[in-house]
């Protein structure tokens, strides 16, 4: 039932307002107020130092590899608002985060074009659902991509540094993903983008990219299999410039396996990056890359967690940051990482990492990071 006070009763009666004008806003306003209400406000602050122990030159190879060496560094801050996807059968929702700071630049999200500054879109999407089955989930905008263990965000991603495997995946899409449980164990995503080879975004007009994703968990009746987790997720087609009709396609296979151990987890990862367009305009090589991961989580107690990477394989990227010696191509490739996150204040993630790469032909480089994230 419509509530007035009395000024407003007053109004209506000497009929300067009308009973229904003032329904509409009544109405306009719980609208508003249910918005506001679904809507929430997060992010996270990143500050970071890292300690290199390159004989010459700065790290690389991996992504922001060399950058903010032997320095402090405030990495990023970032703000995502979002409103969540409800249960109804047109349920909608939103996403919007944005990446300030010296990280924001690396992430390849800015206009085609256009150069990097230190405020960049890190992700805009709308959400909607289909009553389709058991409901099609779609989301259109920029999105994340379906291949890759790891993520640029540092309260989320397990290491400070990222694997190399990252660094040869595509890591955002512009274009649409539907998305459909098909039971409890599996499900499958489909989608179309914008279409380019470059490592960070997809966004070059005139082509396309597929992207395809599957998930399925191993029954209980498997025994000491039961409960596995295995993915595959593909981006197909990726064209490396208007000029030619030479792609790239990134597979990424991964396994998490129960382990008989309380409180160790382990994943295996599997990332292939073939690639018929073998050079670029700045002579860079740009052949197939194949890398293994292998990641160990083990949680201490309540506040310590210890993890462990370990990459092998090669590397032909030509986009990663850095020496040219590990920009451009890696044989032979064996990295090793290992920190260690402690929980010693509340929201807040504080952790130290060491890392060891190398390759055929290749001097060590090695790297201590110090990185402390407060999340709200």
């Amino acid at each position: 039932m419509m509530k007035m006070n009395k000024w407003t009763m007053a109004l209506a009666a000497a009929g300067v307002v009308s009973l229904s004008s003032v329904a509409q806003a009544q109405e306009a306003a719980a609208g508003a107020d249910a918005l506001a209400a679904s809507t929430t406000l997060t992010g996270y602050v990143s500050t970071s130092y890292t300690l290199d122990g390159v004989d010459a030159g700065t790290p690389g190879g991996y992504w922001r590899s060399g950058e903010d060496n032997n320095q402090f560094s405030l990495d990023v801050v970032s703000l995502t608002l979002a409103s969540a996807q409800g249960a109804g059968e047109y349920a909608t929702g939103y996403t919007v985060q944005l990446w300030a700071g010296d990280a924001a630049g690396d992430i390849g999200t800015e206009e085609n074009g256009s150069t990097a500054s230190t405020v960049e879109l890190m992700q805009a999407n709308i959400d909607l659902r289909l009553p389709i089955g058991n409901g099609l989930d779609l989301k259109v905008g920029q999105m994340g991509t379906v291949v890759g263990a790891e993520v640029y965000d540092y309260n989320a991603n397990a290491f400070f540094t990222r694997s190399f495997a990252f660094d040869t995946e595509p890591t955002h899409h512009t274009g649409l993903l539907a998305s459909y449980q098909v039971s409890d164990d599996v499900s499958v995503s489909v989608g179309v983008a914008n279409g380019t080879n470059n490592a960070n975004t997809n966004h070059r007009q005139g082509s396309n990219v597929l992207l395809t994703a599957v998930s399925y968990t191993t029954p209980d009746s498997l025994g000491v299999l039961g409960g596995t987790e295995l993915y595959y997720g593909g981006v197909w087609g990726a064209e490396a410039s208007a000029s030619t009709d030479e792609g790239t396609d990134t597979h990424f296979f991964s396994a998490t396996v129960p382990v008989p151990v309380e409180g160790l987890s382990y994943t295996a990862a599997w990332t292939v990056v073939d690639n018929s367009d073998l050079t670029v305009a700045s002579g860079s090589n740009r052949g197939d890359s194949n890398i293994v991961s292998h990641y160990l989580s083990y949680v201490i107690n309540d506040k310590a967690t210890l993890n462990v990477r370990y990459e092998h394989g090669n590397l032909n990227s030509g986009t990663a940051p850095g020496t040219a010696s590990y920009a451009d191509n890696i044989d032979g490739l064996e990295s090793l990482s290992v920190g260690l996150d402690y929980a010693l204040w509340d929201n807040v993630t504080s952790r130290v990492e060491w890392r060891e790469d190398s390759g055929d032909g290749l001097d060590d480089q090695d790297v201590i990071a110090l990185n402390v994230v407060y999340s709200f």
